[in-house]
Order: C-alpha cells, then structure tokens, then sequence
C-alpha cells in the first residue's frame, strides 16, 4: 500500500466478557498482551487457519453480502476448546461443524469501537473445520458501494473492498491478523451485466437468467487484510501474457496506455527479487473515492486514477505495488506493530527497480535515480513527524499498538525511515553488490511466512556476524532515523536550483519546459519547505505556470500546498475541488489540514468536507473527521 499520513491518535479501552465456557477477557490490555497481534481477538498460537472458501451473494441494492464461509483450522493446541474468530458489524445466522453439520454453540462478543467483536465458537472434540452463515452491514467499514451517478458509466452501482488493516473482519469471519496465512477459494453470485474479480485467479463463471456466478482460486496462503473484492461494470485489456487491466469501459484505453510498461516493471522486479510467483499480475483502476495509491492485493493491484497523468510519470506506484508482491506479500509483518516488514522493505525494493528501469532506459543513470527517489521520501518521512511529533513513540520502526486503532498509526514513518534503516544496512556490509544477494535470501528463507522485526534482525546477523548495528535505538527511538546516509543528489539540483530561483521570485516560463513532471514535483515539494515565499512570488509562479490546472495529481497536490501556506486565496476553492473530487488520503488529508490551519477558511474546509464526506470511504472519511477532532481541540 502506498503511504499517508496520519496525526491523531486515540487510545481504545473496553472490556468484554463472552462467557464462562470460554476464556474470559477482563480488559484490553490483559486481552492483547497475551496474544500475538494485539489488534486481533484471535490467538494464533492456539489455532490456526488452515483454508477458506468464501460463499457470498452481493446485492448491492443494499450494499450488503450474504452467504457463508468454511473454514478448516488447525489445532496448535490440541486441547483447544473454542475458536475465537474476528468480526465486525456482521449478522451471524448460524455455525455448523463442517463435517457433520452438527449446529456449534457461539458467542458474539460486545463490540470494541474500531476492533469489532470476537467471535467465540465452542468447537466439539473432533471438530476441524466450521461453516458460518453470515450477512455482513450496509455500513461494513472494508466496504464501499458507489451509486451509479458515482460512476464513470452512470448506470450501474460500484463495490470495492478495502481490507488493509483490519477490515477483512467486517466482510468475513476470520483470523484478521497478518500472522495467518491461507489459501482460499470463493464464489461471488451478481446480477447482471455486473462483472466480479478478487485477489485470486478466476476458474470459471456460470450464468443464470439474471446472475452471474463467479469461481475464483488463491492457492497460495495469504494474510485476510489481501481478501479483495470488487463488483462493477467493469472490463478488461491485454498488456501482456501475464497483465491485464481493468477499470469502466470509458476509461479503459486511457488506463491501457498508462500502464503499459507494467510487465516490464515486472521483469524489472523479478531481476532484483527473484521469481513472481502469483501468476497473473492485474491492475484495477478504481473510482476517484480509493483511499490509497495503491493496494498490493494478490494478482489484482488496485490503483488510483489520480496515476492517470497521461505522461507515465507517476508509475512508479506501480513499482512500489509489484515490489510488494515479494515484502508484504511473500514475507509478511506478523502483526501491525511490525509495519515496517511490509512497507520499508517494499520502498527499498521498489526504487532498485526504479534503478533498473532507469539502467534499462539510460546506462550508468540508475544508481543516480535510485537515490534521488530515497532523497525525496525523506521530505514525507519530515512531515509525518512533524505532524506525530518527533517524541511520538508511533515514529518509530516498531511501535506499540495495544489499544491503538492500526489505521490511526499509519504514517509514512514505516515506509521511508524503514527504507532508510535499509540503505544504511547496505552502506554498512559494502553497498549493493554485497547486499542485494542477502535481500534476495532474506526474501527466500521467509517466503509464505509471517514474521517480527527479531527474525530479520537474528538473519541479518547470521549473515553478517561482524557488523555492528544498535538495534535497539533503531527500531524503539522516534523521531528522524538516527542515521540519514548522504544520498546523490545530483539529479535533484535542478530542482533545488528551480525551487531557490522561484522562491526569490526569479520565474521563467522555460523553466517549465527544461524540467519533467518529476522535477517539478520535487521543485514544488522543496519550496513548500521554504519560507520566504510570498504572496507575490505565488502570484507570479500561478501567472507564468498556471499548476493550478495541471492534470498530475501530484503537480497539483504540491502547488496547493505551497498557496495555502502563503496564503493565496485563489487557490482554495481549486484546492477543496481536488480533495473532494478524489479520495486519495495523501493528498486529502494534508489539504484539510493546511486548512483547517488558515483561520479565515478554517471553518469553511469543515463545512465542505461535511458536505461531502460521503464520497469518501469510511476509512478516509473518519481519517478526516479525527484530524477536525485534534484540530478543534488545539483551537
């Protein structure tokens, strides 16, 4: 997934009890310190998910499925008497033992605000697989179902899932937690002429007078937050052998021709990873409402039309979302506390394939664009901390979540200190040649496994037995990494010296044609770090390069900032019909809050946003609303 960021924190306490013929839960933090993954009801060191085949009917009339769900577990503990399964917002009809069909007792525990509810089911002696009959809410929390007019056709309503982090629970029962890891089948039944895909190969379909039935197989074992669904008047274009891409028929060709170099990044990938294991490899541009860049989900990568800049030069999420099919994917965080598993590694991987490419496009030039991509993280990784705090625990690799909502701890902070961590790593052992090989066992030793920071750190030094790293400090201390290694900047002094000359008001209207996409992005990401900019170098810069009506996302994104912080008031209503016309959580969540910031428009980018927050998905949605929180309280 590609990061955002995040700047309020709310501590969760709650207590349950479920029942005296199950293990009783007195309070959160005697709950969770007694098991793996403390945003999970589940224990994993007692019983484990061993398949699923998902059943389900979408009717998204009312934005609700129904069906049921098998699932096969194994005992860790052989006298393990009840299986504890995360949910949330769902309707539990009934539970069988899969085998006889013998009804199964069971317990829905209270609900835990953003946690949901566990699932506690009394398991007979001999019982080693369930099947439960479910519906899940109108207002399932992984779910968002667009109305036709929300759509690019107009004529028929739009589902997608988001799972990542905990939100598998609200469409299926199941061990929500990244620390289990299994194979599933599933049949997703749709009316006509709706088309459904998942993170799975599709088997077969089967047609009906009004439905359609789709059969879909995942035989490698996945962590539940890559269960994705999406249901839509979609279709589909070849790229090659191994990729297709989807999206609304109005929009296909533009999306075809926008990633059409994706099996090529794939090759890319497979040189610096090793074998792409998954098969298939499909993108899904989804509606403007996606919360993320992108989603790693299993053999269909979800991706934001904000990519669609018609030049190809915001791809590199693509890279980012590829480079997770071995570090997210493969080897997988055992909890949420981890993070940094998943996305440092993934942004670390993701730009030595940048250098590939690059190598590929222009010899002798990758190991220049490799580092000027670290060069630029480190401005995301600034601002998140600025917003955490740089004494906030949450800043650093691994973090405590006991009690604490993952999506409220998500930050940039995993991604680029934890790819920071990594570069430095490398520069320690004898750079790339040295440590590129290690990567590639590191990722083959703990593929289709879940595993803590410990295991990559006892590898590392199995490795490399001489090398003196204080692991500690990097991991538990917050703030900046303890070591920002001193990239090639080279290929960035354009933009420095852009930046420089347009914050002195020296602007040229050749300077726009001397710099790609990239480097303006960079020049604009830079002079909104600066600050001697004034009201009337904006006003000149918005005159000769009107960004203002640029079509990358990105451009547009770093030039509303750099207005609103010099506060140019011909920018704001540009700037709230770009966060209310996509729901991307980079670029939302950073406009309303520089907003927010600006008294004279503070309560109006309140007022906007509740006029239109049901546009966004939940998790944006109430990503927002805690951010109005924190701002309302320091006001």
């Amino acid at each position: 997934m590609t990061h955002f960021q995040t700047v309020v924190v709310l501590p969760i306490i709650g207590s349950i009890l479920i029942g005296t013929w199950i293990t009783l839960y007195f309070d959160r933090e005697t709950r969770m310190s007694s098991r793996p993954d403390p945003s999970s009801f589940s224990d994993s060191s007692q019983i484990k998910t061993k398949s699923l085949n998902i059943v389900l009917t979408a009717d998204l009339t009312s934005a609700v499925l129904s069906g049921h769900v098998d699932i096969v577990f194994e005992k860790i503990n052989k006298d393990c008497q009840s299986l504890v399964l995360d949910s949330k917002d769902l309707d539990i009809s009934s539970i069988v033992d899969q085998e006889s069909g013998e009804k199964l007792e069971y317990v829905l525990g209270e609900k835990v605000n953003d946690f949901g509810s566990p699932l506690s089911i009394s398991l007979k002696p001999k019982t080693n697989g369930v099947t439960i009959h479910y519906k899940t809410s109108s207002t399932a929390s992984g779910v968002q179902v667009l109305a036709p007019e929300q759509t690019l056709g107009g004529k028929h309503p739009y589902l997608f899932t988001q799972n990542q982090a905990i939100h598998a629970r609200s469409i299926v029962p199941c061990q929500d937690t990244p620390g289990i890891k299994a194979p599933y089948t599933a049949e997703l039944t749709v009316d006509k002429p709706l088309v459904a895909v998942m993170s799975a190969v599709s088997v077969k379909s089967e047609e009906s007078e009004t439905t359609m039935t789709y059969f879909f197989e995942q035989k490698i074992p996945i962590p539940a937050y890559l269960l994705a669904i999406v249901i839509g008047d979609i279709v589909s274009e070849k790229i090659s052998d191994r990729v297709r891409v989807w999206s609304e028929a109005s929009n296909i060709q533009a999306c075809k021709s926008e990633f059409e170099g994706t099996d090529d990044i794939l090759t890319a990938a497979e040189k610096v990873a090793g074998e792409y294991v998954w098969g298939r490899y499909d993108l899904l541009v989804l509606p403007p409402s996606f919360p993320y860049g992108g989603m790693e989900n299993p053999c269909l990568t979800f991706v934001t039309p904000t990519l669609l800049a018609g030049d190809k030069s915001l791809v590199n999420v693509v890279a980012h979302e590829i480079a997770h099919s071995w570090t997210g994917n493969l080897v997988t965080n055992a909890n949420w506390e981890h993070f940094w598993l998943n996305e440092g590694f993934t942004v670390f991987l993701e730009r030595k394939i940048l250098k590939e490419l690059a190598e590929i496009a222009e010899p002798g030039t990758g190991e220049a664009v490799r580092q000027a991509a670290h060069l630029h993280g480190l401005n995301s990784l600034k601002y998140a901390i600025e917003v955490f705090g740089e004494d906030n625990p949450l800043t650093a690799l691994n973090v405590n979540l006991d009690g604490v909502d993952p999506d409220d701890a998500f930050s940039s902070v995993p991604y680029e200190k934890g790819s920071t961590f990594l570069f430095y790593l490398e520069t320690l052992v004898g750079g790339p040649a040295v440590f590129d090989p290690f990567l590639r066992s590191y990722i083959a030793l703990h593929a289709r496994k879940s595993i803590t920071s410990e295991v990559f750190v006892n590898y590392f030094k199995s490795q490399f037995p001489d090398v003196e790293v204080d692991w500690e400090k990097w991991l538990k201390s917050p703030g900046m990494p303890l070591v920002v290694p001193k990239y090639d900047d080279s290929l960035q002094q354009k933009s420095v010296e852009a930046a420089k000359a347009w914050s002195n008001g020296e602007v040229s209207v050749e300077d726009r044609k001397s710099l790609s996409s990239k480097q303006i992005i960079s020049a604009l990401t830079l002079l909104h770090t600066y600050d001697n900019v004034t009201l009337e170098t904006v006003q000149k810069i918005d005159a000769t390069f009107h960004f203002g009506d640029s079509q990358n996302s990105e451009i547009l994104f770093a030039w509303c900032r750099v207005c609103i912080k010099a506060r140019y008031e011909p920018i704001v209503d540009k700037a709230l019909k770009f966060a209310t016309s996509q729901g991307r959580m980079k670029f939302v969540r950073p406009i309303f809050r520089d907003l927010f910031n600006w008294n004279k428009y503070s309560q109006h980018a309140i007022d906007v946003f509740e006029k239109n927050k049901h546009f966004y998905h939940n998790i944006c949605r109430s990503m927002v609303e805690k951010d109005i929180q924190a701002h309302q309280a320091d006001a």
